[in-house]
């Protein structure tokens, strides 16, 4: 089997719930070295939000009904993984706590307040922003939708790779940090991926404003982090996978907007 095939395979089955991939690859294969993979990942997991974007809207179903199912089987396949990232984060340091109780409060299964506005937001954003691009061509919707989630797991590839753990019992130090060089190769795919996209989507507004909206919202995002906790967790990545997410649809918005 070729190494970026096994690779994607590996990184579906840490990012998502698909249970053949899961059932197939469930061993102890350090996943840091894989992570090169994870904006090939992103696309698999959401291929079938794409395709549901594309076949509602030929069947006559609204942009705002059609961009919540396609949000909602994305979420399904996944599991839900970043949005918990994202609560977690929200809540461990939405309360201005120190590092050690607010690495607490993040590994914490219950929900806060912080959390559950985060977890809104981002659920409201995304089914908005995917609503205004299905409503003007639900096929650049989907294309667009596709490159970015492609884009924004390789922003947590390379997130994951220039900061240190800030924590050695979470999940992100358990399975192997990457390579500087494994980061930079999955952001730069994911950030071709996104360019290429969103020039076929949007023109070459769509080529531009996804990916400098991604890069700024992930540059801040990560400073906050060092400020905060001096390193990354995996409830980090999760929740700059969604920031970047939201950030790349709505880059999108404004080049299809501004055409």
């Amino acid at each position: 089997m070729p190494d970026i095939l096994a690779a994607t395979l590996r990184s579906l089955a840490f990012l998502t719930r698909l249970p053949p991939v899961s059932r197939a690859f469930s061993g102890e294969h350090p996943l840091g070295r894989d992570a090169h993979a994870f904006p090939l990942a992103g696309l698999v997991a959401a291929l079938p939000s794409a395709c549901l974007v594309v076949a509602l809207d030929a069947l006559g179903l609204s942009p705002a009904t059609t961009a919540i199912l396609a949000v909602a089987l994305l979420v399904a396949v996944t599991g839900g993984l970043h949005e918990d990232g994202l609560g977690d984060v929200a809540d461990g340091l939405g309360g201005h706590h120190p590092k050690d109780r607010a690495l607490a409060i993040m590994k914490d299964s219950r929900i806060g307040a912080y959390g559950a506005l985060a977890l809104v937001l981002s659920l409201l954003l995304r089914v908005s922003l995917l609503a205004d691009l299905a409503a003007g061509n639900a096929g650049h919707a989907a294309l667009a939708f596709l490159a970015v989630a492609a884009a924004s797991r390789g922003a947590m590839a390379w997130l994951w790779s220039s900061l240190p753990s800030a924590s050695e019992s979470g999940i992100a130090a358990r399975v192997g940090q990457p390579a500087a060089r494994t980061g930079r190769v999955a952001a730069g795919l994911g950030a071709a991926l996104l360019v290429v996209g969103g020039a076929v989507a949007a023109g070459p507004a769509g080529a531009v404003l996804p990916l400098l909206l991604g890069l700024l919202v992930l540059g801040q995002f990560r400073k906050f982090l060092i400020r905060r906790l001096g390193g990354q967790t995996g409830d980090c990545l999760g929740a700059a996978q969604q920031l970047t997410e939201i950030a790349g649809l709505f880059g999108f918005a404004l080049a299809l907007s501004a055409g």
